[in-house]
């Protein structure tokens, strides 16, 4: 089994970068992250057996914004403009910025997925949709992103 201190080395950029995408706020991003290596740390103390440490780590992740941002009502409004930097079908777009602020949670999370290139099985995992309807929600978020980014051009 892998050291603590190994996993959080290995994946602590990836949860900060997951939850910075979503909150778009570096304090709320280190305190979600804090608070998924504390629940990681738990689990290993506990001898419970997690099969993909990434799996895991994104899905608590995801959980932990999603409750972060319901708890807190976020408005898209006061999210600052700082960095949300995502790349997709590997295309830079400064547009995607503005664009993803509007987007709702559940939307966020599937596109930050994607944009890390994880499989529609493990975004299911993950966010708890349906595999089956991972692909039409994951298209109806990139429909939304890109009919967003044109809007925005008028």
């Amino acid at each position: 089994m892998i050291a603590f201190t190994d996993i959080y080395n290995q994946h602590y950029k990836a949860v900060f970068r997951l939850a910075y995408k979503f909150l778009n706020n570096r304090e709320n991003a280190a305190d979600i992250s804090q608070e998924v290596f504390m629940s990681l740390h738990c689990q290993l103390e506990q001898k419970k057996e997690i099969l993909n440490i990434r799996s895991w780590l994104y899905k608590v992740t995801s959980n932990q914004c999603m409750s972060f941002y319901k708890k807190n009502k976020i408005i898209n409004e006061q999210l600052n403009d700082e960095v949300i930097r995502v790349e997709i079908q590997k295309e830079k777009n400064p547009d995607i910025n503005e664009a993803i602020k509007k987007m709702k949670p559940q939307d966020k999370i599937l596109l930050t997925l994607y944009s890390e290139d994880f499989s529609y099985k493990k975004m299911a995992e993950i966010t708890g949709i349906k595999f089956s309807s991972i692909g039409k929600t994951l298209s109806r978020a990139l429909n939304k992103l890109k009919n967003e980014i044109e809007s925005q051009k008028k």
